[in-house]
């Protein structure tokens, strides 16, 4: 069995600004909106056309230190908070993995696969390569979850303490990084 294979894919949550406490707060708050909306929405960052998608990336659960790992001056993209899906379920409601390639080849995609392209570019000057997200979309303004569709994702036993205490009464399964031996740093 391989170590950079997944079934599953996961949704992470993440805040905006420079101050690491304040980008987790806002992470998990995010994750308690989605729990209690019992959906995700889409969105347009990052997506070029302006599509509304919900995003996900299909890199397995114990690799995950690796995309809440700042990198390329790119401070706290990821929180360790997040939905986590069958790769199935998602592919069965329309979901499907990025394509990655140059600018140049958005315009060559048919327009209802353009949502699908990440721009990707190797030279010795330039360099643009998020291919390590492992990214997959699902075009729409708003995914619908249940709890029996999915697990949320928590850092530590201290976090899901605090979320399964505000919605214990729809029962979510849960998996917390540091029990998996994820790194995660504690604020």
């Amino acid at each position: 069995m391989r170590d950079d294979l997944s079934n599953k894919l996961i949704h992470l949550t993440k805040g905006v600004g420079d101050d690491m406490a304040k980008h987790r707060e806002e992470a998990l708050k995010s994750l308690c909106s989605i729990l209690k909306e019992k959906r995700l929405r889409g969105g347009d960052g990052y997506i070029k056309g302006g599509h509304l998608c919900v995003c996900f990336s299909e890199a397995p659960i114990g690799k995950l230190a690796h995309l809440l790992a700042e990198k390329d001056g790119a401070k706290f993209k990821y929180q360790p908070y997040g939905i986590m899906v069958d790769k199935t379920w998602l592919f069965q409601l329309g979901g499907r993995p990025v394509i990655y390639g140059p600018e140049s080849d958005y315009e060559k995609l048919r327009e209802e696969m353009q949502y699908r392209h990440v721009r990707f570019w190797l030279s010795r000057e330039y360099k643009i390569d998020h291919t390590s997200e492992r990214e997959w979309r699902h075009k729409t303004s708003s995914l619908t979850i249940a709890p029996e569709d999915v697990t949320v994702v928590v850092p530590d036993r201290d976090a899901k303490d605090v979320i399964s205490h505000h919605f214990f009464e729809d029962n979510w399964h849960y998996i917390v990084l540091s029990d998996l031996g994820v790194a995660v740093n504690s604020l």
